[in-house]
């Protein structure tokens, strides 16, 4: 008897249980509203903020799960499970960095109760869009997700994008899934160099265009304040980058050394102790349990891999049986969503500020605007407090407390200019020391080497400065052709080291009339251009032969007559196989594809338009897969956004069936824009469709 009370009791319980999550649940979903505009953009309200975090954790399922679901998976720990072995990679990396106990040691002590109702609203959404799809989860013991899960998935990215990837491949030999990046353009123009007084805002990240590190695009609206629209990559909780009722912010990629290296002395007696102040520490192990999908029909298979940690962080094993430690700021903070939280909820510019001391994001310049006219440049990151005697480029002794340090440098010890008297600054991966015009510039030299700033100045650098000299004042339409410019500079480092090469005689008839057309170049990439395809194939082949990447853009590059020559080789025979002729426009050479759409792809490597292609071997076209990923233009009067618009380079949706997975295409093509608006009810006026989670 007591027995089969047991037994009821425990049913009623569950029962209990679920009626309350299914209220949860319930309540959350009855309180968002989601406004699907005519691009199929999600506009999300919802009456309290965790209501908004739910409505934009379904939304964006119902745009991209897949994508959502693999960030989750590498954040757990278990990218091996649906892609191998390269997955077990990330899984490895996850425990080696001490994710998991760093969010849980932190999570109650440092996340605000507020911000945790926040996750916990999101949490919510993504379990109850996979509960209602299961056919879409792929790994179901993943789920249910909770606010700490996405905390750390945050402190991942923070720790990718910190570059200690980099640092642990160079030990270990081994390889990450993480992001190819090409850098980003942001600027903005106060009332001094606006020809109406009204301040204009550029964003324009370059990522690639799909992956964990693609952006979609949302609008956040709630009665506790939140209405910003903007991008934000797969599982972000908040918007990254964007504007709201009274201002906005773009992120550009910066330089900066954030990650550390110490060799260990290791003990000759005992190879898991090194020395440490005068004396041997034992060195703390673990074992990573990787699981990993070989092939469709066979099993998971465990796989252990041995970790290691010394006081200077995660260490690591080299193949000479060396041990080397990684030691960076992005493993020892995990605040990063929550102060994007803050920054997107900002409604002046010292609650921007506020929020950005925090200072809990690890690597990105800033440009802000404000309706009040306010512009900025900030140089941001979490760079340590080093002792700058030393050389913080190589390796250094593992073996005192000396070289251990434990805080990072506060916001206001960076590089920033603030509302500069000729209105305007930018930043195009450029060094800061180049952030507005000559004379408001920061002096060289004021900080550190050891920050790692980046040096000189690129293509898109070079021509942004001179179109703002050409331009006195500048408004909407010409912020406009400034962002979509496809013309590289007349001088420069990198500009001059190949037009150095364009004296030469390359012995053959042919070869010369290439390099002639070269010379002559208008150095405009525009779609009709039959010369621009001859130095975007030429300098690809030399930046493959010499290992260079997007960086050397900035400087003088080495090339010679001799590569020269082979790349003006390449170049003829690869067009002459491909096209049958050296005189092909561009669009027919470059061009983007989705599915089953395809399209000239405007845009040039390193100009102010970048798009970055990579050549089917079949077609011989150059198919874009990074650049212009996403922008936005934002016009500003003193009451706020008075014009907002925005592009993607496919669409809102992930969904090869939805209407929305290429209809933004044409537009990227030509390089036009489409409206948005922050204006709730001319959304639902004019939405698509108009529902409620689960409808």
């Amino acid at each position: 008897m007591k027995s089969l009370q047991t037994t009821l009791l425990l049913a009623l319980l569950l029962l209990a249980s679920a009626s309350l999550y299914s209220q949860s649940t319930r309540n959350y979903a009855e309180n968002v509203t989601i406004a699907r505009d005519k691009w199929g953009v999600p506009h999300i309200y919802g009456k309290t903020d965790p209501d908004v975090a739910y409505g934009l954790a379904w939304a964006h399922a119902e745009d991209n799960f897949e994508t959502i679901e693999e960030t989750l998976l590498m954040t757990k720990g278990m990218n091996g499970l649906i892609n191998g072995k390269d997955g077990a990679v990330t899984d490895f990396f996850v425990h080696a960095m001490g994710i998991n106990e760093l969010v849980d040691a932190k999570y109650e002590t440092d996340v605000s109760p507020a911000f945790k109702r926040y996750l916990d609203g999101y949490a919510a959404g993504m379990n109850a869009y996979a509960a209602a799809h299961p056919k879409q989860v792929r790994i179901k013991k993943a789920f249910p997700i909770t606010g700490k899960d996405m905390i750390k998935g945050y402190t991942l990215r923070m720790i990718l994008i910190s570059g200690a990837h980099n640092k642990v491949a160079d030990i270990v030999k081994g390889k990450f899934d993480v992001p190819e990046v090409k850098g980003s353009n942001a600027f903005a123009l106060a009332p001094p160099k606006t020809s109406n007084g009204n301040t204009l805002l550029c964003i324009n990240p370059h990522v690639p265009f799909e992956g964990a590190f693609s952006w979609y695009e949302a609008h956040l609206k709630s009665d506790e304040g939140l209405d910003i629209i903007g991008a934000l990559f797969p599982g972000g909780v908040t918007v990254f980058l964007g504007t709201n009722q009274h201002l906005g912010w773009a992120h550009t990629w910066n330089g900066l050394n954030l990650t550390d290296v110490y060799h260990l002395k290791m003990n000759p007696d005992n190879k898991n102790q090194y020395w440490y102040n005068g004396k041997w520490e034992e060195l703390e192990r673990g074992k990573a349990k990787l699981r990993v999908k070989l092939k469709k029909w066979l099993p998971r298979i465990p796989v252990g891999k041995k970790l290691y940690w010394s006081k200077f962080g995660p260490t690591f094993k080299s193949p000479n049986g060396e041990f080397y430690a990684v030691r960076f700021a992005a493993n020892m903070d995990i605040k990063a969503a929550e102060q994007w939280y803050h920054m997107n909820k900002a409604t002046k510019k010292e609650e921007f500020m506020t929020a950005l001391e925090m200072n809990a994001l690890c690597r990105f310049n800033i440009i802000y605007a404000d309706k009040q006219g306010n512009v900025s440049f900030i140089d941001d990151g979490m760079i340590p407090k080093r002792d700058n005697s030393l050389d913080w480029t190589l390796p250094l002794r593992g073996d005192t407390s000396l070289h251990l340090w434990e805080t990072w440098l506060p916001t206001d010890s960076m590089p920033q200019v603030h509302n500069p008297n000729c209105g305007w600054v930018y930043n195009t991966n450029n060094t800061p020391y180049e952030a507005t015009c000559d004379a408001e510039n920061i002096p060289l030299g004021t900080f550190s080497p050891n920050m790692g700033f980046r040096k000189g100045m690129n293509n898109r650098a070079l021509r942004f400065k001179a179109l703002m000299e050409q331009y006195p004042t500048v408004d909407f339409e010409q912020m406009k052709r400034i962002k979509f410019d496809n013309a590289y500079p007349p001088t420069g480092a990198f500009i001059q080291s190949v037009l150095s090469q364009l004296d030469n005689d390359y012995g053959l008839p042919e070869l010369n009339e290439l390099r002639d057309r070269m010379l002559n170049w208008n150095r405009i990439a525009t779609p009709d251009n039959v010369d621009a395809p001859l130095f975007m194939i030429c300098i690809e082949y030399i930046f493959k032969k010499k290992d260079y990447d997007d960086n050397h853009f900035r400087r003088e590059i080495e090339i010679g007559k001799d590569l020269f020559s082979e790349a003006l080789a390449y170049t003829q025979t690869n067009l002459m196989k491909h096209f049958g002729s050296t005189r092909v426009p561009l669009k027919d050479i470059q061009r983007i594809k989705r599915g089953n759409v395809e399209m000239p792809m405007p845009g040039f490597p390193d100009a102010i338009a970048a798009n970055y292609s990579k050549q089917n071997e079949e077609n011989g076209k150059y198919y874009g897969y990074i650049g212009d990923s996403y922008t936005m233009l934002v016009e500003y009067d003193a009451n706020g956004p008075i014009r907002i618009e925005s592009l993607s380079p496919y669409g809102a949706s992930s969904n090869p069936n939805s209407p929305h997975y290429t209809d933004q295409l044409p537009l990227f093509s030509t390089q036009q824009t489409k409206v948005m608006t922050l204006d709730w009810e001319a959304i639902k006026k004019n939405a698509e469709r108009i529902y409620q989670p689960g409808e």
